[in-house]
């Protein structure tokens, strides 16, 4: 009598084998999943306890990192300083600093003046102190003495008999120096059909003047038919804006024996004043 197998026994036992691997692979993929989140968390874990014991530096990372990945944060831009821009002693402005504004200094009306020189001393007997506003100057003159002409660039005072004259002048038309204004005033005398001076001989000279360098001009001439001869004394001292002062003693019946011009022009010198306030 032959065995009758029952249908699907061999296959049955098979599957059932099958079914158990495949569940012990489920169990071990299960186990490292386990493995790997509590790796993750601790992980996690550690950093979060960095970033607490020290969060300046873990914010500092980020910042750096996202400023280009080089782990070192970038300077912050420079900004320009201010800087006076009134002027230095040396006359020469300081420049600003790029990327500043720069005030430009205001306009002024005002007369430079020159620093203050040292008071003159008393008047002689027989002279006086006058002042010449316009010209920003002062100096003394005898008694007696009648103010001849009296404008914004000159003033002359002239003696009773109409023999002495004291002037002064104050002009930047040539020149900034004694030298360039004597040069350029003695180039007019010469031009006798204007300054009327004829036979003129002139000698210059280097001189101080207010403890300033000065020119001394020394002239010999004679006005139009006359045959009376003439000396006249010019010193030329520079003031300030740009402005020379001119001081004059003109004898106009010189005779060297007996001219008072010397001591005129000594004490006018003495007394002059210039750059003076109004």
């Amino acid at each position: 009598m032959s065995d009758v197998l029952a249908p699907g026994g061999a296959g049955d036992d098979e599957g059932a084998g099958g079914s158990g691997s495949r569940g012990s692979r489920t169990r071990k993929a299960a186990e490292l999943a386990a493995v790997l989140s509590a790796t993750t968390a601790l992980a996690a874990l550690v950093l979060g306890l960095m970033g607490l014991l020290n969060p300046g530096d873990a914010q500092g990372g980020r910042r750096a990192a996202g400023a280009g990945g080089t782990g070192v944060a970038a300077p912050p831009a420079e900004t320009p300083s201010a800087v006076p821009t009134g002027p230095t002693p040396g006359g020469a402005a300081t420049p600003a600093v790029a990327g500043t504004s720069a005030a430009a200094p205001a306009p002024s009306s005002a007369r430079p003046t020159a620093p203050p020189s040292d008071p003159p001393p008393p008047v002689p007997a027989g002279w006086h102190r006058v002042t010449a506003k316009a010209l920003t100057l002062s100096l003394a003159v005898p008694d007696g003495w009648k103010l001849d002409t009296d404008t914004a660039l000159q003033a002359n005072w002239v003696s009773p008999d109409g023999r002495y004259v004291i002037g002064v002048k104050r002009d930047g038309s040539n020149g900034h120096t004694g030298q360039s204004a004597a040069i350029g005033q003695l180039a007019w005398y010469r031009k006798a059909e204007e300054s009327k001076m004829q036979g003129l001989t002139a000698a210059t000279h280097a001189d101080r003047q207010g403890g300033k360098d000065a020119v001394r001009l020394e002239l010999d001439y004679r006005w139009p038919e006359r045959s009376t001869p003439c000396h006249r004394t010019e010193v030329f001292v520079a003031g300030a804006g740009n402005q020379v002062y001119q001081l004059l003693v003109n004898d106009q019946e010189y005779d060297p024996r007996a001219s008072e011009l010397p001591q005129l022009l000594k004490t006018a010198r003495d007394h002059l004043r210039t750059d003076t306030a109004d």
